[in-house]
């Protein structure tokens, strides 16, 4: 091969693999589109407190499906030598092995209850783990559509400053032409470089909040990420609060585990009683065996039954254990009273600060209306040199102060909805099926 072309040879390959390169810098330096469903996923598979209840889950579910080891006897094998070490008092012998196995097995009547309260506990550490998960996603979607909010906010800054510095321009050429006053083009400049100061301090704010976010979904605090959520399309619910209280109220996570710790509590009353005043019953074999001068070996079997006296002698310890959890049920009945009472109280309070919140973002709309045209008024006006500059300022930031008050009553209107769907035990869209039955 000959010098030229080796040489247009490395230049091509030069060429092939630069263009790659660039393209994978390309490709690593866009920015990560993170969308709602994406932050729910990420959340989910990086929880740390979520991975706990899961381990948490397994060991319940474990002893949930192995009911049968409660009642599975102790089995106990031993082992052992002996030798005696010979010395004036003593002769010299062989030395003897030993074996023994023995099994056990204790049965009670609490013993059912027992294996009942051990379903419960699998049942509540589901309830548990399905509650933390919805109450990951809850948090998950508030901080997200807080971010999307102060997102817009930023975008309606980004807007103002780009006026004050299009009307900078435009009172610099008129303070060339003299057409004006020194103040009014120094109060321009002040406006303007307030709008840059407004913004950059949410752009930085935004930034440092971002990051917290992609921290709790496991990602890098420092990653260029944008999310992928636009214009959030609201409309009013139309709620009927007592149907939702009748319809979901009893299938809310702290009422379900308030009635397992009710049923728990029941059996545990039971299996007190049962196994402080009722008979016990022991079963027991062994089977041992000696290796010295030829092997002799035994079995034994032994049945015992055991019938508590002192539970029924009122004051023991037994007989106050029987009657405190009688106490501790009745306990837990009265709290569930108490737990209803609160959980419709949250259903109304959320429903209507949800009527309340949107109306508020009706009138904000209309505000925006009104400090829109306003504006336009007023820019003609100062054009025409029949408004002061600060009269003018002033209505520019009525415009920015409605906007950013309407972004916020959405928000606000967007939280309460999620609020109340995790209050129901709903998802958001769940809810708005609800709203439109």
């Amino acid at each position: 091969m000959t010098a030229a072309c080796r040489t247009v040879l490395i230049f091509t390959l030069f060429l092939v693999f630069g263009a790659e390169f660039a393209a994978s810098q390309e490709l690593s330096a866009s920015p990560r589109i993170l969308s709602l469903e994406d932050a729910h996923a990420l959340a989910e598979q990086n929880s740390i407190a979520l991975q706990r209840q899961a381990i948490d889950l397994s060991y319940d579910r474990m002893r949930a499906r192995n009911l049968w080891a409660q009642i599975f006897p102790s089995i106990n094998l031993t082992g052992g030598a002996r030798y005696i070490i010979p010395n004036n008092d003593s002769p010299r012998s062989d030395p003897s092995y030993t074996a023994s196995l023995n099994l056990r097995l204790d049965l009670n009547a609490g013993l059912p209850l027992t294996m009942a309260n051990i379903s419960l506990a699998y049942r509540n550490s589901m309830l548990n783990y399905e509650q933390a998960r919805r109450m990951l996603i809850n948090n998950t979607s508030k901080a997200y559509y807080s971010l999307v909010a102060q997102r817009n906010y930023l975008l309606v800054l980004e807007g103002t400053m780009q006026l004050t510095a299009q009307q900078l321009e435009r009172d610099r050429i008129a303070r060339q032409s003299g057409f004006m006053g020194e103040l009014d083009f120094l109060s321009s400049q002040l406006s303007s470089e307030r709008a840059r100061l407004a913004f950059n301090r949410v752009q930085t704010e935004y930034q440092n909040n971002l990051g917290l976010f992609l921290s709790a979904l496991g990602l890098d605090s420092t990653e260029a990420a944008e999310l992928d959520g636009g214009p959030v399309t609201l409309r009013a619910l139309s709620l009927d609060t007592d149907r939702l209280i009748n319809d979901r109220l009893l299938l809310r996570p702290d009422i379900i585990a308030q009635q397992n710790e009710i049923d728990r509590l029941k059996n545990a009353q039971g299996e007190s009683f049962l196994s402080g005043r009722g008979p016990s019953v022991n079963l027991s074999a062994s089977w041992g065996a000696t290796l010295e001068n030829g092997l002799d070996d035994t079995v034994s079997a032994g049945i015992s039954v055991t019938i508590p006296i002192d539970s029924w002698i009122p004051g023991t310890r037994t007989a106050q254990s029987i009657n405190r959890s009688t106490g501790e049920y009745q306990k837990a009945v009265l709290e569930m009273e108490n737990i209803e009472r609160n959980a419709r109280q949250e259903i109304r309070f959320f429903s209507e600060n949800i009527r309340n919140t949107w109306t508020e973002v009706e009138i904000n709309r209309l505000q925006v209306q009104n400090s829109q045209r306003a504006y336009q008024l007023a820019e003609q006006s100062y054009r025409a040199g029949g408004m002061n500059f600060f009269n003018f300022e002033t209505t520019r930031n009525r415009l920015t102060e409605a906007r950013q008050q309407l972004l916020q009553s959405e928000l606000n209107y967007i939280l309460l909805v999620l609020d109340l769907a995790l209050a129901l035990n709903l998802t958001a869209e769940e809810l708005l099926h609800y709203s439109i039955q």
